[in-house]
Formats: C-alpha cells, sequence, structure tokens
C-alpha cells in the first residue's frame, strides 16, 4: 500500500526514488531518533523512523531505503544481525552508523569498528561513525558522498578529468603507536571529489590512467602533503605525513627541487615519507638509491608498501635507506586466527627491527589483529579499526580537539592522560 502511494503521488517508484531517496534511522531512544530524522529530512530524503531494529527490518522489502542509520546501542550483536539482513536485501542500502554518546574509549572505538567491519565485509556502503554533536554538515556531506543529494548516474570519471578540473583531494588516514594507542603519523590517500558523483575511491578514476597522469596525480599529492603540514602545526600538532608514490616518480619528477622549494621551514617539521611498492622498487634499486640519497637531505624517506607480496630478496632491499617497512594487509587480515600470516607477520616484525627500520601494519579491522600485532612488537598500525581515511579539515578539527584537551588545566596535574583517541567519528 504504501509503494502504491508513493508511485501515486511520483508517478513510478523509480522516479520517486531518484528524486526523493528514502532514509530509515533505527535508534534506541526517541529524542535522538527524531534529531538524526529532522536534520536528514531538512536535506531532501524521505525518512522512516523505527524504535527496533525487528521493525526497520520487517519494513525493508517494502520501503527499500537508500541509507539505514543503525544506533549501536542496540548491541553489536544485534547491529551486525541486522547488517547481515541488509546485506542480503533486494536493494542494499548504505549504512550509517550512529552512537548516541561520544564515542571516547578505545572499547567503544573497537565496537564501533566491528558494526563498521561487519557492514563493509557485506559489501556495503559504510560510512563513518555520526556522534554528539550532530551538525546538519557531516550528513550534508554523507548524502552527497553516496549521490543522495541529487539524481546520481553511472560515475564515469578519468584521472585526466580529475585533474584538469582540480577535483583531486588528498584524504588522510591516521597511523597508531600501537603500544601506545597514540596518533603517530597519517597516510596520504587520494580521492575525487565529483560535483555530481561526490567523493570517489582511486578504483573509480586509476584504471586506464595514462602514465603522464599519474605522474602528475603524484607531483599533486607530495605539494598538499606539504602545504597541508602548515595547516596540522598551525594547530600545535606536528605530524609525519607520508604518501604513496610510484618509483617512476623517483627518476621522472624534480622530487628533490620540490621538497626544497616547497618543504616547511618549521624546525619542528618532522619530514615527510614516500611509499613504494616492494614490486616497483626491486627493479631498479641502484637509480632508485641515488635518489632515495638525495632526499635524505631534505628530510625525505622512503617506505617499502605492500612488504610480502613481491617475494623480493631482503638482502637486495637493505641496499635502500628506508625508515619504514609495511607489512601487506593480506599477512594482516585474521592474523590472530591463521598461523602462516601470523607467523609472516612476525617474521616481518622481527626483519624490521633487524634492519632498524619502524615496522607497519597496514589494513588493522579487529582489535583481536592489533592485539596479535602489538604482541609481535609491531610499532605502528593503520586500517578501518581505528579510522577510514578521512578529508584534511575533519583530521585538523580532530588533531585541534586533542590539542585544546592537552592545554587543559587537570586535577591530576601537568602530566595527566589524554582522553583516548577517537577517529572513526566525523569532528
Amino acid at each position: 500500500m504504501l509503494t502504491a502511494v508513493r508511485n501515486w503521488f511520483s508517478g513510478s517508484q523509480d522516479d520517486a526514488a531518484e528524486a526523493a531517496p528514502m532514509c530509515f534511522v533505527a535508534a534506541v531512544e526517541e529524542p535522538l531518533r527524531e534529531r538524526i530524522a529532522a536534520l536528514v529530512g531538512e536535506l531532501g530524503p524521505r525518512v522512516e523512523q523505527f524504535s527496533s531494529l525487528a521493525a526497520m527490518l520487517s519494513a525493508l522489502p517494502e520501503g527499500q531505503p537508500d541509507l539505514v542509520v543503525i544506533d549501536v546501542g542496540f548491541g553489536i550483536d544485534a547491529a551486525n544481525e541486522a547488517v547481515a539482513r541488509l546485506a542480503a536485501a533486494k536493494k542494499r542500502p548504505a549504512l550509517q552508523i550512529l552512537s548516541g554518546v561520544e564515542i571516547s574509549t578505545y572499547e567503544q572505538l573497537c565496537a564501533v569498528g566491528q558494526v563498521r567491519l561487519a557492514g563493509d565485509r557485506a559489501g556495503l556502503r559504510v560510512q563513518p561513525a555520526l556522534q554528539p554533536p550532530f551538525k546538519p554538515e557531516a550528513l550534508r556531506k554523507v548524502l552527497q558522498d553516496l549521490g543522495l543529494s541529487r539524481k546520481a548516474g553511472k560515475t564515469s570519471v578519468t584521472l585526466a578529468q580529475a585533474i584538469k578540473h582540480n577535483w583531486l583531494e588528498l584524504w588522510y588516514q591516521p597511523k597508531i603507536d600501537l603500544a601506545a594507542k597514540r596518533l603517530v603519523g597519517a597516510e596520504g590517500l587520494i580521492r575525487v571529489r565529483h560535483p555530481e558523483f561526490g567523493v570517489l575511491p582511486p578504483a573509480a578514476f586509476l584504471p586506464g590512467a595514462r602514465e603522464e597522469d599519474m605522474l602528475t596525480m603524484t607531483e599533486h599529492v607530495i605539494d598538499a602533503a606539504l602545504r597541508d603540514y602548515e595547516d596540522l602545526a598551525a594547530v600545535g600538532a606536528s605530524v609525519k605525513l607520508s604518501v604513496n608514490t610510484p618509483v617512476s616518480a623517483l627518476t621522472t619528477l624534480p622530487i628533490a627541487q620540490m621538497l626544497r622549494e616547497g618543504r616547511p621551514r618549521a624546525a619542528s617539521w618532522p619530514g615527510l615519507i614516500l611509499e613504494v611498492t616492494e614490486d616497483e622498487i626491486v627493479n631498479d634499486l641502484t637509480v632508485a638509491n641515488d635518489v632515495a640519497n638525495q632526499l635524505r637531505a631534505f628530510n625525505c624517506s622512503l617506505a617499502i608498501d605492500d612488504f610480502g607480496a613481491g617475494y623480493s630478496s631482503l638482502s637486495r632491499l637493505r641496499q635502500l635507506p628506508f625508515s619504514e617497512l609495511k607489512i601487506d594487509r593480506s599477512y594482516v587480515s585474521d592474523c590472530n586466527n591463521d598461523r602462516t600470516s601470523a607467523g609472516l607477520c612476525e617474521t616481518i616484525v622481527e626483519l624490521a627491527h633487524r634492519f632498524g627500520l619502524k615496522c607497519v601494519a597496514e589494513g588493522i579491522e579487529t582489535p583481536h589483529e592489533s592485539h596479535k600485532l602489538q604482541g609481535f612488537g609491531c610499532d605502528v598500525g593503520q586500517g578501518y579499526l581505528f579510522s577510514k581515511p578521512m578529508p584534511k579539515a575533519d583530521f585538523v578539527s580532530i588533531l585541534r580537539r586533542r590539542m585544546v584537551h592537552k592545554s587543559e588545566p587537570s586535577a591530576n596535574g601537568p602530566h595527566a592522560k589524554l582522553p583516548p583517541l577517537r577517529f572513526n567519528a566525523k569532528a
């Protein structure tokens, strides 16, 4: 009946879905439910509210929502079960995780991460968790990124178009000291903000890209990372950034000149890391070694990314002055259960330390993986457990909030412990 009424007013269900997307909001407390529904409704989509996950799930076949907001207050098991049902629906919606309270502890961060991981593994488009204070800007960005704020067609974007129209953005994923649970750096990852399709990941615009466009993008990424440090330093944070760089850029782009002219002049600048993949770097170690030595003069170092995927000789890799060794995510995944992966991770950590390198694990998705890697002595981790990549403005906002906490007087004295890290929620 509900579908028939919508069709009568809108002409067809397909047209209605395009003109006014549907959003389901399921939250435990009525004030929270109404607050989120009101914010979403003001931005255009139709909204239906539910006080239980069961009621929401029963409405799926008829309502066919484009976005479902789930309150983690229902419990992790119940939320994960609902995620599985959403994934099995005829029309699979995007998932927005919601917390009625500020996510302020490591345990809360991991709990939200479990629901996020369930959604990611189920193939849903999972958005970063919303938490108080709930701002229209945050929801507006979610709807825009999902293509629900306007009629969205099939994305057809090339890297050349993104460069021409200045759509490239550098987003940041925090790198966390696994033992101290504190921020120690961030990796810059390229995104495209398309005026119609919203934010697009590399898979949407890099396949088939020309070599010259890849080099232009790399130049943009390095310049952006150097500029962005100034914004981070402005809030009192000295964060070492890293960016992905194809090996061809080391010999083609004037990176040394870019660093000499564009690097921050502040004495506190910790430098820049260029991440190159293992399988690329082994093809021309002599040339790469010369370039690496030039870059070192400008406080720039190399890191081996996706280590273990290229099966290269460690004795050859020792020729280069690397600063980090990043464990390939295929070994990190389920390393707490898979003995082979666990053994490889432990071996790579030991090798990194023998070479005097910092070991970084990427793609950490569960607390169990994090704890296992910490037990191996892995220095740094990054992944969806801690945070998805975020726009620079969100990253700066989080750093600013942390620095405010650090500067506030404490009854426990000047060395009082800072509030726990939280990155998964938007600032």
